[in-house]
């Protein structure tokens, strides 16, 4: 008989790719201190799961322009940057005042980094400024995630995709109860209302722990 070659908790897991063995000694550098800062903040960081399928998608879509909704002090650039083909510009946006200055002490390379620019301020701001993108990252306020999609679309260049990171919020969009913030739970499943009718986006749901919608304007 033949040993199955997960263990039974890996399959819990979305991937079974681990960051370590593509990297090189300065991402492998950079990568230990995000983890730490993500320790130490007790900041919701974008899953190293979540992160990975990104990197992978990047592969094959090649975005030129990022932006995002809700940033933190820039995790998800990482993951950008093992895949960075094309990209020229990556607009970040967060409203804590207090990670700003932790995003621009990361030790990016120099080459990197020239291509981020972070916004300390509303989103809605930032992107009503802003002219057209490849790829949307909306993984900020939950009772916003149904507007920041909604201004996507006339945003987003044809074939773009928008990835909505933990769009099932505990399973709130199916059962008020599991949440204390009921509003925010009407407002999630309002999300998934507009994505099962609209004619904007198709659209396919990944199942993973707090769920990863991914939409591609038509």
């Amino acid at each position: 008989m033949r040993d199955f070659p997960f263990s039974f908790d890996s399959l819990n897991r979305f991937s079974q790719s681990n960051p370590y063995q593509r990297l090189s000694d300065s991402d492998k550098n950079l990568y230990t201190l995000l983890k730490q800062l993500e320790v130490e903040l007790n900041f919701p960081a974008i899953h190293d799961d979540v992160g990975s399928f990104i990197s992978f998608l990047f592969h094959w879509l090649k975005p030129k322009r990022i932006f995002e909704f809700g940033s933190g002090y820039g995790q998800s650039c990482f993951w950008y940057s093992l895949s960075d083909h094309n990209i020229e510009k990556v607009i970040l946006t967060e409203k804590r005042e207090d990670l700003e200055q932790i995003h621009h002490n990361l030790p990016w390379s120099k080459t990197w980094k020239n291509k981020l620019e972070y916004h300390q301020k509303d989103a809605f701001k930032v992107f009503d400024s802003m002219e057209d993108f490849d790829f949307i990252l909306i993984d900020g306020v939950k009772a916003d995630y149904l507007e920041f999609l909604e201004k996507s679309y006339n945003k987003l260049n044809p074939g773009g995709i928008v990835l909505v990171d933990n769009s099932y919020w505990r399973g709130s969009f199916l059962d008020d109860e599991v949440v204390a913030k009921k509003k925010t739970a009407a407002n999630i499943r309002a999300l998934h209302s507009y994505i099962s009718k609209t004619e904007k986006f198709e659209s396919i749901f990944i199942p993973y722990v707090d769920g990863v919608s991914l939409l591609r304007k038509i």
